[in-house]
This record gives structure tokens, sequence and C-alpha cells, in this order.
């Protein structure tokens, strides 16, 4: 009898450990919220916005479709509502300032456990076979106006550290609001600006009145009134008039006086070191008045008619 044999091959089957992991998303780079160079005396809003690179990773058997939330945290003095930029000479006052969701700028940017946990959702797609999604997401920020009225002159800043990226799977479209989702990054974001020295000057005018002849001598005040950023040094100086010699005219006729910085009227108030009136600003709000003291010379020839001139007043910060 015979037998037939068959060999059988043997089937072998390896299997890997599952590749689980978790969905990942993080912001490149430490993003900076400027506003720039602000001008004090100016009152509107100043709005700025910043675009940061973001990516994501996900295991194989992660979700493909998830929600990224970008917050932002309080400042570094603890505010969030609103959150305020110091004076690097850290004086106050502080500027109160926002970083928004939108280009709208209605709804803040908050964090889990601040005063307001609001984030900024974006949409994460990583379909089968693809381990890693990226883009672009905007902070917007708004410093309303006008400034604090004693807002120094120098470079204010924010820092707020320890912002989070958090991560909610399972779909798009996700709230934001609820604090919900894993941490997955933490990152610095910096607001600043920057309030430079700026003077606005005023002054009224000289008047001597009418006189009789011969002409007596005569003296009389103005007022020049100066508004500079508060901690900014200025000088006012008083130029010549239109001759540059100080004298008022009346057609070819003139009549000499002079501008002095006190009523003993012994320091003359020019235009030239030692003969300028100094000051440090105090705030936009804050008007200083300088008195200046004039004097008309005594002149018996003096024909009788009206005489003016035109002083400039330069300030110098």
């Amino acid at each position: 009898m015979k037998r037939g044999n068959v060999l059988l091959g043997g089937a072998v089957l390896f299997l890997t450990p599952c590749a689980w992991g978790a969905v990942n998303c993080s912001l490149q780079g430490s993003p900076t919220l400027d506003f720039g160079n602000v001008d004090p005396f100016t009152g509107g809003n100043v709005l700025t916005q910043v675009t940061v690179n973001w990516s994501c990773t996900r295991g194989f058997f992660d979700s493909n479709q998830n929600t990224m939330c970008v917050h932002v945290a309080n400042d570094n003095s603890g505010g969030m509502l609103p959150r305020r930029l110091v004076a690097n000479s850290n004086q106050p006052p502080s500027i109160p300032f926002n970083v928004y969701t939108s280009a709208a700028r209605v709804e803040v940017v908050g964090q889990p456990g601040g005063a307001t946990n609001s984030g900024i959702p974006v949409n994460v797609n990583m379909p089968f076979f693809t381990f890693n999604d990226s883009g672009t997401v905007t902070l917007y920020g708004l410093l309303p106006g006008p400034l604090p009225g004693t807002t120094r002159a120098e470079f204010h800043q924010a820092l707020m550290t320890g912002s989070q990226v958090r991560v909610r799977t399972g779909g798009f479209n996700q709230s934001c609001s609820a604090g919900a989702g894993a941490i997955t990054d933490n990152y610095t974001l910096t607001a600043q600006v920057t309030i430079p020295d700026q003077c606005q000057v005023a002054a009224t005018d000289l008047d001597f009145g009418t006189r009789n002849t011969p002409l007596a001598q005569v003296d009389s005040t103005s007022t020049v009134t100066v508004r500079c950023t508060n901690s900014t040094d200025f000088e006012v100086g008083l130029n010549g008039g239109l001759t540059g010699n100080r004298e008022m005219t009346n057609g070819t006729d003139q009549v000499a006086y002079e501008l002095y910085q006190d009523a003993a009227r012994s320091v003359d108030w020019g235009n030239t070191p030692g003969t300028l009136q100094t000051g440090i600003g105090l705030g936009t709000g804050s008007a200083i008045n300088l008195t200046v003291y004039g004097r008309v010379f005594a002149n018996p020839t003096a024909e009788a008619g009206s005489y003016s001139d035109t002083v400039t007043v330069e300030v110098s910060f």
C-alpha cells in the first residue's frame, strides 16, 4: 500500500506592539504682539496682530480629526481683564491692553483658571496614513486709547508666560471655552509698546496795551503752556522775533523790547544755551505754565502807531 506524504508549510504571524500615541500640537517660537511707537497725544485705539506657525502629530491609532485650542495666560502682573503693559522702569501707570480671538476684537483669549478661559480653535486634519499637520494661527491685540494721561515716555512690556496649547480629540470645531483637552505645549507671548518723548506747546499774546508818547518803559506778561509726556526733559526757547533783534515795528518805525524768565527781569529768555527755560513733563494731561516777562524800553522819539512782532516758541525734548 502506498501512502502519500504532504509537506505542510508552517504559517507564521508576527505581531508588533500597537502604535498607540497621542495627538500633540505646539507653536513655533515665542510670538510678540508689537504695538510699535504710540504717540501719547493720539486718542484712538492701537491695533496689532501676530501670526504664529503651529504643527501637530498623531500616533497610528489616534483621532485624525481634532481641535487645537490656543490659550493665553495672565500677564506677569497677574492680570487678564485687562492685561497690562508695565514700564521698563517699573514706574506707574501701566497701560491696559488685551489679546483677542479674532480681528473683530470682541472675545478676549484666556486660559483655564484665569478670569476667562476662551481659546482660539484651530481644526487639525490628519487623514488616514497622515500623521502630521501644520498651519498658522493669528493673535489679535488691542491697546485702547487714549493712553493714561501720565503714561511715561519709555518702553513698556508684558509677558504671558505659561500660555497653553491644548488638544481636543475626536472632531473639528470643538469649543475652546470649556477648559477641556490635554495640554500639549506651553509658550510665552510677549506684548510691547514704546511711548516716545512728545511735547505740545501753546502761547498767549504779550500785549503792552495802548501807551502815550513820549513812550515810557512798560512791562507786561504772557504765558507759554507746555504739555509733555511724563518724565520727558524739555527746553523752551524764544527767538529774536522777525528782525532777530526783538523790535516791534510799525512800517519803518521800531520800538525795542526784551523777554525775561523772572519777574525782576534780570534773566534773559532766548533760544541759545544758558537762556532756555527747562522742565520735566508731567504727562499729556498736565499743563506746565511758564510766564514770559516782557519789557518795552523807553523811547522818547517813538512815533504814534500800532507796533507788533512775532516770536517763535521753540520746544526741544
